[in-house]
């Protein structure tokens, strides 16, 4: 690891290079909705991503959040299924997976669904903005750090 980055910093770069992998998959699948027999594909970073987190967590002297005590336990309540589950909900450890999406088929064979593409094209780009001010605000820390006005 560099001395001008952090586990932090090195997570939100992968989480930036998985939700490019992500972008350019939907983009597919919206440039291939007319295209009979294609099969929408998804890209699936979180869970390397999470594991990579779980490893930095138990790693000594970082300060990624509580590994202990009350708030490490504490997870986000859902009410509908189709919510964003907890960290810890992701059952399997693989790498950033590309898979197939809709199941819904189309006359054509086809299953992109335009609605569902626009939806997962909106929340990456949402997703992209947060990761890249959090590496703004980390810089801009570092730059004050080393005397920046």
């Amino acid at each position: 690891m560099s001395g001008l980055t952090d586990p932090t910093m090195s997570i939100l770069g992968q989480a930036l290079d998985g939700l490019t992998a992500r972008q350019a998959a939907i983009t597919s699948n919206l440039a291939n909705i007319d295209t009979p027999n294609y099969q929408a594909v998804t890209v699936d970073f979180e869970t390397t991503l999470q594991r990579e987190l779980a490893s930095v967590s138990t790693s000594p002297g970082n300060a990624l959040g509580p590994s202990s005590g009350p708030s490490a336990d504490m997870a986000m309540e859902t009410n509908d299924p189709r919510q964003y589950s907890s960290v810890d909900s992701v059952a399997d450890g693989s790498s950033a997976a590309v898979g197939t999406a809709n199941e819904n088929t189309r006359n054509d064979g086809n299953k992109v669904d335009l609605e569902t593409e626009m939806t997962a094209l909106t929340q990456t780009q949402l997703q992209y903005e947060a990761a890249s001010r959090l590496i703004t605000g980390k810089f801009a820390q570092l730059y004050t750090v080393l005397g920046g006005h």
